[in-house]
């Protein structure tokens, strides 16, 4: 069934060739000649909207008879008009593609379909031998004249009906030859291609997106250790020289309880920036790497959390920020919104990419959606060209896998 409908793609395509051909050749000369009076850029700009549904037509077709999907996807106007949208479709690639397309159809449907009507009647002419020779005279002459021979009797036009056979495999072998042919041709052309424009817009974005969570890592870093010797230098002095204050002053003293009641406070005050600092970024990832940092993760862990796996070795400092961040946030989401038990992470390298597990054994149904912790986590790891996935079944738990390449583009690189 498939060397018919391939068949029948050979056989149409004369027909639609010739139609495109003479349609093109005469619009686009009329409409050129007429340019000057301004008559014809209505016919140009007509002929222009007529490749898109003239080519998702061929689309269509191959699709049916040739069992070849074709995805086309055209270029945007930037902004609303007539004017801009006549402007994507020139810029478009893909338009010139389907107008080279569809102008070459007619020399090829030609070629098709005259090697389409050969392998058909060549072989039926074969078969049908017995059925015919005694009607055919030919100067006189019964029989078939096959050049070298003469087929004149039923025994003779039998043995050509079975020669006829091995003819009309080898015929049906070319039909498909000539249909992968159709179909590569078709899908070469019509298939759309990266515009080279809209890539480098996509790569200069990522690139962007990348430098800029880059630079807001950096700046976590800085902040942090401008806490850690600045601000927490201070209150770690504050709370010992009342300490020592304290300790100075007796117990029935007023100004005791005042001093006590500052050395709570400072300590508590202490506490809070130094949770605010491991926040914004922890000291212990930029000192001493991704295991450690992640181990202090899940000992602070309200819910128990056990890491089961993570890399040793020293890896990108922007992985291993995306990485910690990644247990971060699953880790405060399983102990805000989970009722878990019990949660597990693992980090780990598979061939060139880093994978980052949290699973929980709680109520399950994440949303990544519906909070903007997940969505954060999505972009800062779509940035570094990663992927995050959240199976949260309801009931069954939550599973977070990050994966992110370990080679990372340099900052600054497009």
């Amino acid at each position: 069934m498939t060397t018919v409908r391939r068949t029948a793609y050979l056989l149409l395509s004369l027909a639609t060739g010739t139609a495109w051909f003479v349609a093109f050749v005469t619009l686009l000369p009329l409409g050129a000649g007429l340019a000057i009076t301004l008559v014809g850029l209505p016919i140009l700009v007509g002929t222009l909207y007529l490749i898109r549904p003239l080519a998702r037509f061929e689309r269509t077709l191959a699709r049916v008879l040739l069992d070849e999907e074709i995805e086309s996807h055209y270029r945007r106007p930037e902004r609303p008009g007539r004017w801009p949208a006549i402007q994507a479709r020139l810029a478009d690639p893909q338009t010139w593609k389907d107008f080279v397309f569809l102008m070459m159809q007619m020399p090829l449907g030609v070629f098709s379909f005259a090697a389409a009507v050969c392998l058909i009647a060549v072989p039926l002419w074969f078969l049908a031998a017995p059925a015919f020779y005694w009607a055919i005279d030919f100067d006189g002459e019964e029989g078939i004249d096959l050049g070298l021979a003469r087929v004149d009797t039923l025994p003779e036009s039998l043995a050509m009906s079975a020669v006829g056979v091995p003819i009309a495999y080898l015929a049906i072998v070319l039909l498909r030859l000539l249909g992968r042919a159709a179909a590569a041709w078709a899908l070469l052309l019509l298939s759309s291609t990266p515009d080279p424009e809209l890539t480098a817009q996509v790569t200069d974005a990522r690139s962007a997106q990348a430098r800029i969570i880059e630079a807001g890592d950096a700046e976590r870093r800085r902040l942090e250790r401008d806490l850690h010797d600045g601000a927490q230098q201070r209150l770690v002095a504050l709370s010992l020289k009342l300490g020592m204050a304290k300790s100075r002053l007796s117990d029935d003293n007023a100004a005791a309880t005042l001093v006590e009641e500052a050395h709570a406070e400072s300590r508590a005050a202490l506490d809070e920036l130094r949770d605010l600092a491991r926040g914004i970024h922890p000291a212990v990832l930029t000192d001493r790497g991704l295991r450690p940092a992640l181990e202090a993760l899940a000992r602070r862990s309200s819910v128990p959390a056990e890491l089961t796996d993570a890399p040793d070795v020293r890896l990108p400092p922007a992985i291993e920020a995306a990485a910690y961040f990644v247990v971060n946030e699953c880790l405060a989401n399983v102990a805000k919104y989970s009722e878990a038990e019990q949660a597990t992470v693992a980090v780990r390298e598979q061939v060139g990419t880093l994978v980052v597990e949290v699973v929980d054994d709680g109520r399950g149904g994440a949303d990544p959606a519906a909070g903007s912790g997940l969505r954060g986590l999505v972009d800062r790891v779509g940035a570094l060209d990663g992927t995050l996935e959240v199976v949260s079944p309801p009931g069954v738990g939550t599973r977070v896998r990050a994966e992110l390449p370990l080679t990372v583009r340099p900052v600054g690189s497009a």
